[in-house]
């Protein structure tokens, strides 16, 4: 297999500001995916049956577990770290269009095109629940995430907020008013960060968790920033913050709203590294998994 390399441009000043921000030395940024990765391998299917229209990735790092949710095919596959495929969830548990997937507590959660609920499904594959706003408010989920403390945030396709469930699974709140769209959420330790494709003005919105907007930053094309498509994004486990661009490539910034490193657009441009990547998530050993839909891949990097 011809083994591809997605290029990161980072300057040298720019690493030191890395290490400054986090008021240590250069070994503290460690702790994170590194902001130069190198390709390592792909996940192209389950077994020999090929990918379709591939929409969301999930690490489970206790498990020790890859979920990728596949539109197209209407499944949920999970794969150990390794690759190797382990499970499916598809009709025979009552999903036809997944769009997302999360888990917590041997609970695995999925949305799914025009459903108005989260399904919730035992490691079996069988439905034992499902997560939904109380009425009248209208809910079509999109993106999901889950923060270490058990709260899942689901992108409300119909509202353009974001609605939080809390650790036991009740409606705790929305974070968002007034944002005119709405494409993807990342909550990280303590604030959660909200991708606005088509918001005049910043794509990015910092919240904290009680839903107070911290900051806005990073535009889109036109509008001074350097995004095209912000389509998903993942908090990493040092606090920076993973932006996929569907058109452009990836852009990592730190709590400050600073772009520390981006995919060189030239290379994913004209090399087709990546070409529509959709969606990212990070295990504990610091691998990086970008979920491609042009590709119909799973491709990891470290």
């Amino acid at each position: 297999m011809k083994k591809n390399l997605f290029i990161l441009t980072i300057t040298a000043a720019t690493f030191l500001a890395i290490c400054a921000a986090f008021g240590e030395g250069p070994l503290a940024v460690r702790t994170g995916p590194a902001l130069s990765p190198r390709f390592k391998s792909s996940i192209e299917g389950f077994y020999k049956e090929p990918f379709d229209n591939l929409s969301g990735v999930f690490v489970d790092r206790e498990h020790g577990e890859v979920y990728v949710a596949d539109t197209g095919r209407g499944e949920v596959f999970i794969f150990a770290i390794d690759g190797t495929p382990v499970f499916r969830l598809g009709r025979s548990s009552g999903i036809s269009s997944p769009l997302d997937v999360v888990t917590k507590k041997d609970r695995i959660y999925v949305s799914e095109e025009g459903k108005p609920y989260i399904g919730i499904f035992n490691v079996r594959g069988n439905p034992v629940g499902r997560l939904a706003p109380p009425e009248p408010m209208p809910f079509l989920p999109g993106k999901l995430d889950v923060d270490d403390e058990g709260n899942i945030y689901a992108v409300n396709k119909k509202t353009a907020e974001c609605v939080v469930f809390g650790a036991d699974d009740k409606f705790a709140g929305t974070i968002g008013e007034g944002l005119n769209s709405l494409a993807a959420v990342a909550a990280g330790a303590d604030r959660v960060y909200l991708i606005t494709p088509f918001f005049l003005g910043h794509a990015i919105h910092a919240y904290a968790k009680n839903g107070e907007h911290i900051m806005s930053f990073e535009g889109t094309e036109g509008r001074g920033g350097a995004l095209s498509l912000p389509s998903a994004a993942k908090v990493a486990p040092d606090g920076n913050v993973w932006v996929v661009d569907s058109l452009r490539g990836v852009y990592i910034y730190d709590r400050n709203g600073a772009r520390l490193a981006s995919f060189d657009e030239e290379v994913y441009q004209k090399k087709g590294r990546l070409l529509f990547p959709v969606d990212i998530d990070f295990d504990d050993s610091g691998m990086i998994y970008i979920l491609d839909r042009e590709k119909k891949r799973l491709s990891v990097f470290k």
